[in-house]
């Protein structure tokens, strides 16, 4: 232990005056609560990004492949789906290190055009045709009632997965048998489908255009073969990479016919809200790390005022102002410390309790999300401590810096 960290330890429990004690209360108050914000905003903002890019990746992949005219053209264009292909596109070297699996899975699909009708009530919609490999697991945690499609060995299943938002409008539940319309060649086809399921993702772009039916029901009213599908959905490794991924695809494997493009691409609203999002957060932890260092730079002078004596003292026997400057600094110190772990007792604590009850809720038709998501990842949380105690600590040294403008005389005259 040196000098000047003798002298804060032995002084700093010291502070005689009520004033200068309410300071220190309230700066150590004020660096719990902001940091303990901070934790929040920073859990808060990342659990909330990441779940909604989880729920559109989720039922959309991150890359899809169709016909190059499928966006110019309502009817739908098949494309072959053929092993050739999704042997090039599963194997291709996309990264350098070989030991690297760049996709994870893909799923075919095909998407029709039509209409759900239960007796006089009816709604247009899109029909998502998926076979058995569509990852329904992950679909398990939105279905609020029924069951997903079972699928048959031969022949097309007739369930079909209703949201909760259509089987409102068309006054259709789980058990009840609907009709589904669609226009080929100039000729209206009707199936009556049984509503297997009802499922709610909170994403109105898809709760509000989707139905999901088996993929063979779609072939057949098309006049398809097993092979052809209106798309394959992708799912990467890392979703960082998907839009390099996708672009290698389109210009090195797919023939000139077919096309690649990544989600974010095919749905940039929602991506670009979200984007959004990282110019709040930034401005809200701007704010609070203000306040911060505006309680602890008062707080700071405040403590100075009252060691006037003491740097007058110290000055007159010879120690530099440097070194004098550096007691101030270990008593900002104590404080920003004690400060840290009350503030990661309250940030942490809400966050977790959060994570484990789901207790604080949002409207999930403006959030896509029925609950505040966090995220408890340790990296982010351990190195937003170490930036903050940092930041403080040197934004300190200037307010501390007054001490060196304090002649010694005067010093000892004021006490």
């Amino acid at each position: 232990m040196n000098v000047e960290q003798f002298i804060s330890a032995r002084s700093f429990s010291s502070f005689s005056k009520t004033f200068t004690k309410s300071i220190i209360y309230i700066a150590i108050v004020a660096v719990a609560l902001s940091l303990a914000v901070i934790l929040l905003s920073q859990s808060i903002f990342t659990g909330f990004q990441r779940s909604i890019q989880d729920k559109i990746f989720g039922f959309w992949g991150h890359i899809h492949i169709t016909d190059i005219g499928v966006n110019r053209s309502i009817e739908p264009i098949p494309m072959q789906k053929n092993d050739s292909l999704i042997q090039a596109i599963t194997q291709y070297p996309y990264s350098e290190i070989k030991s690297v699996k760049a996709i994870e899975k893909w799923d075919p699909f095909v998407i029709l055009p039509g209409i759900a009708q239960k007796e006089s009530l009816a709604s247009g919609l899109f029909f998502k045709g998926v076979d058995d490999s569509f990852h329904w697991d992950f679909l398990k945690d939105f279905i609020k009632k029924g069951s997903v499609i079972q699928m048959r060995d031969s022949g097309y299943s007739r369930d079909i997965l209703l949201s909760e938002q259509i089987s409102t409008q068309i006054k259709a539940d789980t058990g009840m048998s609907i009709t589904v319309s669609f226009v080929r060649e100039g000729q209206i086809v009707k199936r009556k489908l049984k509503v297997c399921g009802i499922y709610k993702t909170g994403l109105e772009e898809y709760d509000s255009k989707f139905a999901i039916v088996d993929m063979r029901l779609l072939q057949t009213l098309l006049g398809w073969d097993k092979n052809q599908i209106t798309g394959i959905e992708l799912y990467v490794s890392n979703i960082a990479e998907a839009e390099r991924i996708s672009d290698q695809i389109y210009s090195e494997i797919l023939p000139s016919q077919l096309y690649s493009e990544t989600i974010r691409s095919k749905y940039p609203n929602i991506f670009e809200w979200l984007a959004l999002q990282d110019i709040n957060k930034i401005f809200i932890l701007g704010l609070v790390l203000l306040v911060c260092i505006i309680n602890m730079s008062t707080m700071l002078l405040v403590l100075i005022l009252e060691r006037t004596y003491m740097i007058g003292v110290l000055t007159a026997i010879g120690m530099p102002f440097q070194r004098q400057r550096k007691i101030f600094l270990y008593y900002a110190g104590y404080i920003i410390i004690r400060g840290m772990f009350i503030g990661n007792l309250i940030g942490l604590g809400i966050a977790v309790i959060q994570f484990k009850t789901k207790i604080f809720k949002l409207s999930e038709a403006d959030y896509y999300l029925s609950y505040v998501p966090v995220a408890m990842d340790p990296l982010p949380i351990i190195l937003i401590n170490v930036a903050f105690f940092i930041i403080i600590l040197l934004v300190m040294l200037i307010p501390s810096w007054i001490v060196s403008r304090i002649k010694p005389v005067e010093a000892i005259k004021f006490s």
